[in-house]
C-alpha cells in the first residue's frame, strides 16, 4: 500500500485523568500495524503523554471538557457544569471536524469524547461507562438517556471488556442495549513481567483536578511515616511546583507506558485510583494495590467497592486514607490472581474495522 493510498485514522481520547489516553495506546498500535496513517488529538497532559509515547506521530490539541469534581456528589458536579459541558462538546465537535477535513481523515476513533462523531466519515467511540450508578433510578434514567443520545450518533461503540458473565465492568457496560455496541476484550498497554522488586511502594496519581492535587497532598503529608521504604511517586502531570527528591522517595512527572509497565511490575504494592483502565492494567500485571477512588466519581467508587467485596483489593476513601495503616492492610489482599486472557485485539477489531471501511 502506497503512502497516498493508505487510510487515515484520527484517534481522539478524552482527558479526564490519563486512563482514557493510556488505554488507546494498544488501539493506536493496532492501526499502525495495519498500515494506517495515524493522527492523534487530545488535551493537556493527555497530549503530552501521546507525544512522549509516539514522538513520530502528529498530535493535535483540542478543547478539554474542563470538568472539575469539587463535590463528592457526581450528580451535582455535572448539574452545575452542564452548560459548560455542552459548550465543550460543541467546541470539541467543531475542532475534530476541522481536523478531519484538513487531514482527509477516513475513520474516527474517539475514547469517551461524546461530541466527536462526524456524519461524513465512519465514527467509533470507545467506552465502558454506558451506565453510571448514581443511587437514584430517576437520576440514572436521565443520565443514561442523556449519554445514549450522544453514543447513538456513532456507528459503533467499542466496549473494552468481555461480553460474558465473567466481565470486569459489571453494570457500567452490561446494562446498555443496542445493536451498535461490541465487546472487544480488555484494553491494556501492559504485559506481565516477572521482575525483581525495585520499589516497595509505587504511587500512581491520576484523575481530574482538583482531586489529583488533593490526592498528591494527602500522600506527601503522610510519606515520612512510611520510611525507610523505597518509594516512587508518579505525579501524572507536568503542572505545579516540583516536589523535592529524597533518599527514600523518587518523583517523576510523566513516564511512557513501557516505563510504567516495568516500574509497576517491579513494585511490591501500587497505590492508585480505582479507574477502569487502571484495573485493566492491574489484571494483566497481577499486582497488589491499594485503591483510592476519585471523590465524586461513582464509577470508581462502584468498582472499588465491588473488588473489595470480592476480597481482591483494599478500597479506601481518600479522606480516610492512613498510609501507615492501609499499606499493611492492602498487602493482605491478593489482587487479580489470574488474568482472564483475551483472544487478542486483532480478533475483535479486524471484522469491525473492515465493516466500517466497506460502508
Amino acid at each position: 500500500m502506497t503512502a497516498a493510498s493508505r487510510k487515515k485514522v484520527l484517534i481522539a481520547p478524552q482527558h479526564w485523568g490519563l486512563g482514557h489516553v493510556t488505554r488507546t495506546i494498544p488501539v493506536i498500535r493496532y492501526f499502525l500495524n495495519k498500515n494506517f496513517t495515524v493522527v492523534l488529538a487530545s488535551s493537556g497532559a493527555g497530549s503530552d503523554l501521546l507525544r512522549k509515547e509516539f514522538p513520530h506521530l502528529t498530535v493535535f490539541d483540542i478543547p478539554d471538557y474542563g470538568i472539575t469534581y469539587p463535590s463528592r456528589n457526581m450528580f451535582w458536579n455535572m448539574t452545575f457544569q452542564i452548560f459548560k459541558l455542552h459548550k465543550a462538546i460543541l467546541l470539541e465537535k467543531m475542532a475534530i471536524g476541522k481536523i478531519c477535513k484538513e487531514q482527509n481523515i477516513d475513520l474516527l476513533v474517539s475514547d469517551a469524547r461524546l461530541g466527536a462523531a462526524q456524519k461524513s466519515i465512519p465514527s467509533v467511540i470507545i467506552s465502558h461507562h454506558l451506565h453510571i450508578p448514581l443511587g437514584s433510578r430517576i437520576i440514572e434514567f436521565i443520565s443514561d438517556t442523556w449519554m445514549r443520545f450522544f453514543y447513538m450518533q456513532f456507528d459503533q461503540i467499542w466496549v473494552p471488556d468481555f461480553g460474558g458473565p465473567h466481565n470486569l465492568s459489571g453494570d457500567l457496560a452490561h446494562r446498555f442495549k443496542s445493536g451498535k455496541h461490541h465487546f472487544i476484550g480488555p484494553l491494556s498497554r501492559f504485559r506481565f513481567m516477572n521482575l525483581p522488586q525495585r520499589y516497595d511502594l509505587c504511587f500512581v496519581l491520576s484523575g481530574p483536578e482538583p482531586q489529583r492535587t488533593f490526592f498528591e497532598e494527602k500522600i506527601l503529608s503522610q510519606i515520612d511515616g512510611l520510611s525507610p521504604r523505597r518509594m516512587l511517586l508518579i505525579r501524572g502531570t507536568t503542572a505545579g511546583v516540583g516536589i523535592p527528591q529524597s533518599t527514600h522517595l523518587e518523583v517523576r512527572d510523566l513516564v511512557t507506558s513501557e516505563e510504567l509497565n516495568e516500574i509497576m511490575c517491579a513494585s511490591g504494592l501500587i497505590v492508585c485510583r480505582s479507574g477502569y483502565s487502571t484495573l485493566l492494567d492491574l489484571s494483566v500485571i497481577q499486582k497488589k494495590a491499594l485503591l483510592i477512588p476519585t471523590p465524586g466519581q461513582p464509577e470508581q467508587e462502584y468498582l472499588g467497592r465491588g473488588l473489595m467485596a470480592k476480597s481482591l483489593f483494599l478500597n479506601v476513601n481518600q479522606d480516610d486514607l492512613n498510609l501507615s495503616k492501609h499499606v499493611l492492610e492492602a498487602m493482605a489482599y491478593p489482587g487479580y490472581l489470574e488474568y482472564q486472557s483475551s483472544s487478542g485485539l486483532e480478533f475483535y477489531l479486524d471484522p469491525l474495522v473492515n465493516k466500517l471501511m466497506r460502508e
